[in-house]
Formats: C-alpha cells, sequence, structure tokens
C-alpha cells in the first residue's frame, strides 16, 4: 500500500504549476507582442499604445547597456564626444520619424557599412587653407547671429559673406544655415549643438573639422530590439510627457 500524500508537498507542486503555466502564458505573451513591433510599419506603432509600452519595456535595459555610454542615460548627449541629444526634436538626418531613427541604428554613421550614413562630413576649413583664422572668427560672428545669439555685428556681415562664398559653407548647411538632412549636416539656426555652440568649440569644428561615427548595430542587436530602442526614442523626443508618465 502507498504512503499518504503530503499536504506540504502537494501545495508546493501547485504552487510551481500555476507558476510554469503563468510563465509560459507570459512568454507566449511577449513572442506576440514583439512580432506584432516588427510587422506594424515602424512609423505607425506609436500609434499603437500596447506596441509603445512593449517597446518602452525592452528599449530600456537595452539603451542602458548600449547606447548610454555616448548618450547619457538622461539621453542628453554628450558634447565632448559628439554625441547629440535625443530628447529634442531636432535630427541631423532625415526627420526623426521612427524608420529614420531605425535605419540609423541598424547602419550607423560612417560607420563602414555599406548602408550607413556616409555622403559628408565637416571639413577641415582652416587647417585646408579655406579660411585664415580671423575669418573663421568671422563666420563665427555670423552663426552666432543665425542662432539669435548676442553677436559682432560688423564681424557676423563679414561672416556672412564668407559663409556664402569662398567658405563654402552654404554647399552642406544652405544657404539660410538650416542645413540638410540628406548630409547630416546641423541646423545652425536652431542653437542645438552636436559639439557645443561655444565660441572656441565653434573655431576648433571649422578649422579642423569633424568626423562623428557611430557603430551600426545590425546583427548585434536584434531586429526587435533595434525597432524597440527606435519607438522609445522617437516617443522620448516627441512626447516626453507621456514617456515619463509610464
Amino acid at each position: 500500500m502507498g504512503g499518504k500524500i503530503n499536504p506540504k508537498l502537494l501545495a508546493i507542486a501547485g504552487v510551481v504549476l500555476v507558476a510554469l503555466i503563468a510563465f509560459g502564458a507570459f512568454a507566449v505573451h511577449r513572442t506576440q507582442l514583439s512580432n506584432r513591433l516588427l510587422l506594424t510599419a515602424a512609423d505607425q506603432v506609436p500609434n499603437d499604445p500596447t506596441l509603445v509600452k512593449y517597446a518602452h519595456q525592452v528599449a530600456a535595459p537595452t539603451y542602458a547597456k548600449t547606447c548610454a555610454g555616448c548618450h547619457g542615460l538622461d539621453m542628453k548627449g554628450a558634447p565632448a564626444l559628439g554625441a547629440p541629444n535625443l530628447t529634442d526634436k531636432v535630427w541631423l538626418y532625415d526627420q526623426g520619424n521612427v524608420s529614420d531613427i531605425e535605419r540609423t541604428i541598424l547602419y550607423g554613421i560612417r560607420s563602414g557599412h555599406a548602408k550607413s550614413r556616409n555622403i559628408t562630413d565637416m571639413p577641415a576649413v582652416g587647417r585646408l587653407g579655406v579660411l585664415k583664422d580671423p575669418e573663421i572668427r568671422d563666420v563665427i560672428e555670423y552663426v552666432e547671429a543665425l542662432s539669435r545669439q548676442p553677436h559682432d555685428a560688423a564681424a557676423a556681415q563679414r561672416g556672412e559673406a564668407l559663409f556664402k562664398d569662398r567658405g563654402n559653407c552654404f554647399d552642406c548647411h544652405a544657404p539660410d544655415g538650416t542645413g540638410n538632412p540628406d548630409y547630416g549636416s546641423t541646423d545652425l539656426t536652431a542653437n542645438t549643438w552636436t559639439y557645443g555652440g561655444d565660441r572656441n568649440t565653434l573655431f576648433l569644428s571649422i578649422r579642423d573639422g569633424r568626423h562623428g561615427k557611430m557603430d551600426a548595430y545590425i546583427g548585434k542587436l536584434s531586429f526587435a530590439q533595434v525597432r524597440a530602442l527606435a519607438v522609445d526614442i522617437y516617443e522620448r523626443s516627441h512626447k516626453p510627457t507621456q514617456v515619463a508618465a509610464r
């Protein structure tokens, strides 16, 4: 004859079974959300609150491990590294849609990948002899004027002529200084700066040039992680109040 079943063991077995069932259901639910995230058109994901919430959950640990080292835990960027602020609506490339952000994460900037964003960079205007140091400082005054900062009006007038002619600055930054999202050139009227907008930093940028890089994460992150990051960055830059409330 068999012995009696221990009620405590039976209870423990019941708890374990319930936990396994719950875990399995949770795993299935997460898989379904991941599939929905990838099957939904990238720029339509922000219209689905459930997918946005899921993207935030996936993106948080991925961002902390992969992106925060350059862009900061607060996503505010790091001028010393040339890592832009991800929480505003100013974008170097394209318009900052989910699909635009996703492309940058996948292929990087001057990363060496064939699909990376690498049309041009900031040439060393001073070191190449295009402009002399005093002329660079005149152009800086014009840039300060474009960004509605205090400036020397006479120097800015000289700088404008150089900007639109011999300095060839207009070719990338546009004649009105608003930049070109195809090139990734800065909007000089927005007063938001990748490397810093003080006169000394601007002088270094113009004299020595800039050659910012970002790794390509295709093959390093899953497509779900990339999509989740793109959605989360989009949300934080376009709907900061809603994201903070989650």
